[in-house]
């Protein structure tokens, strides 16, 4: 893959061109040029605490959640702010309410922060504000100041598809989650079902027919009422992407695209999705899938869950239902040599964390955040501070204190009070040994049965010149409309496969779905151009 040796040679020739990671004196000159080297050698600590010899002061802009209390009052970060040496002004961490014109007011007024913290930087204000040289670009900072960034790069080079400019530089950072159950929809299947109608966990595309015939004969909650269902999913589109999955297709930049041999391409109009559409329609005309996945709320599929009205259906984690009746099963062999399971790309929540040109302390500010991207800063961020919010177990496993996970107000409420991410769009890195609130010991016995068939490189979507992404999110919102329309006749049978898929599959084409792979070909071959 192209993108396994990218961070490196990007870097070394990043280095070579002489683009500096220091402060930029001139925020309105382009990122592309060299930019001056700011003098914090003498105060600076390359590594260990504290960060810096003298205390400095670091400008914040972000936004605090709704159930988030006051950043300063957060035993968090007072703690951190005694470890580094670093302070943070907070007076630019603004609410919820009226964020967003707030931030467009911030960036019009030519007066910038230090650093963004879980500022919500969408793509297009970070291409176009990197570009502009308002946000310092980062990756010589990262190579020399963020080893435990670098490292999860390093370990999955797809990360730089989430956060790669256009121009070949990094302007932002993302929330990296290396827990996979984290990213990825659990195939839960009612065990005790399959007890009362004596079958074993289907493996194979066949023994699921079986399996979904045979729970559609039994009354399993005895009322006499047609709400059960041998298999649910909360939209028609889910279901596809699942099975999608078994019939071999990988779903890369978040979307119905593959990465081989590296050549992005779509399978949209290929045979064998028409044949992965022939088979739900099969299982749709009996009754075997939920009739309600075109047209019910996501209230209703989740009340379903709680009801355990559904024998297989499909969700991240238990946390809308109990799970002691339910295990998590892998996807059903016999449509592909490999089978694969849809999963989020490992770096979500791309802009939570950024540094202007303006800042003085750059080199600091990296070291700062870099923290929180190593496991010691990871539990900090995640659980607060030893103690106050949280203990360590004999195996030395973080725990939330009691009455926080089980609080009457909420565990993301209670967590919220002292620390910043309930809510997302927060720096840091969530794995397995920190996930204790999102994925319960059931997600993750669940998770495993999905492991072997998670893509290697899981690549996000990228970021784009904002012309380009403009002609993407046209080309889509046709694409997926008329694809969204046509499929779900398809599999209602109200489309017949034989002398209608031709016709999808011309106007899938006329519509642009060439032009559409395209883009992310250009995307996908600028990482290593």
């Amino acid at each position: 893959m192209k993108g396994k040796k990218f961070l490196s040679i990007f870097l070394t020739a990043c280095l070579s061109m002489g683009i500096m990671s220091g402060c930029g004196n001139n925020p309105a000159t382009n990122s592309t040029t060299e930019t001056e080297v700011s003098d914090t050698s003498t105060n600076l600590n390359q590594d260990g605490f504290p960060i810096v010899n003298n205390e400095i002061t670091l400008k914040v802009f972000g936004q605090q959640g709704p159930v988030q209390e006051a950043w300063n009052t957060m035993g968090m970060w007072n703690s951190y702010q005694d470890l580094t040496n670093i302070r943070l002004d907070f007076t630019d961490v603004l609410a919820a309410e009226g964020y967003d014109e707030k931030k467009s007011l911030m960036w019009a007024s030519n007066e910038y922060p230090d650093i963004f913290v879980r500022a919500f930087l969408s793509n297009t204000e970070i291409v176009k504000y990197g570009s502009m040289g308002i946000l310092a670009p980062l990756e010589d900072l990262i190579e020399e100041y963020a080893p435990n960034l670098k490292k999860l790069i390093d370990e999955d080079p797809a990360i730089l598809t989430r956060i790669t400019a256009p121009d070949g530089h990094i302007y932002a950072l993302p929330a990296v989650f290396t827990v996979t159950a984290t990213r990825t929809d659990k195939f839960w299947i009612n065990q005790s079902w399959l007890d009362q109608v004596g079958l074993e966990i289907p493996e194979t595309i066949d023994d699921l027919e079986e399996v979904l015939r045979a729970f559609k004969e039994v009354d399993f909650n005895g009322n006499g009422e047609a709400d059960e269902y041998p298999m649910g999913a909360s939209d028609a589109q889910a279901l596809i992407r699942k099975f999608a999955g078994v019939w071999g297709y990988q779903y890369q930049f978040e979307t119905y695209l593959e990465v081989k041999d590296d050549i992005v391409s779509t399978y949209l109009t290929d045979d064998g999705f028409k044949e992965m559409l022939q088979w739900l329609s099969e299982m749709y005309a009996e009754g075997l899938i939920d009739q309600e996945i075109f047209t019910q709320e996501y209230a209703k599929y989740a009340a379903k869950m709680a009801g355990q009205q559904m024998g297989l259906f499909f969700n991240q984690a238990d946390d809308t239902f109990d799970s002691t009746n339910y295990v998590g099963i892998a996807p059903f062999k016999g449509k592909a040599d490999q089978q694969y399971v849809q999963a989020s790309p490992a770096a979500r929540d791309n802009g939570v964390f950024a540094i202007t040109a303006e800042c003085e302390n750059k080199e600091a500010a990296m070291r700062w955040v870099d923290y929180f991207y190593g496991y010691e800063g990871s539990i900090l961020m995640r659980y607060g501070v030893e103690g106050e919010n949280m203990y360590f177990d004999d195996e030395g496993k973080p725990h939330y204190n009691d009455g926080i996970l089980d609080s009457p107000e909420g565990s993301g409420t209670e967590i919220g009070k002292y620390t910043i991410w309930p809510g997302g769009g927060a720096p840091q890195w969530v794995n397995e040994d920190n996930c204790e609130a999102i994925a319960s010991d059931a997600t993750l016995a669940a998770q495993e049965a999905l492991d072997p068939y998670i893509p290697e490189q899981i690549y996000s979507a990228p970021l784009l010149e904002q012309e380009v992404s403009d002609r993407l999110s046209v080309l889509w919102t046709d694409l997926e409309n008329y694809m969204k329309e046509t499929t779900a006749k398809m599999i209602r049978g109200e489309l017949n496969f034989d002398s209608d898929w031709e016709t999808y599959v011309n106007t899938m084409n006329e519509i642009g779905l060439e032009e559409w792979v395209s883009i992310y070909q250009t995307a996908y071959d600028s990482l290593s151009a």
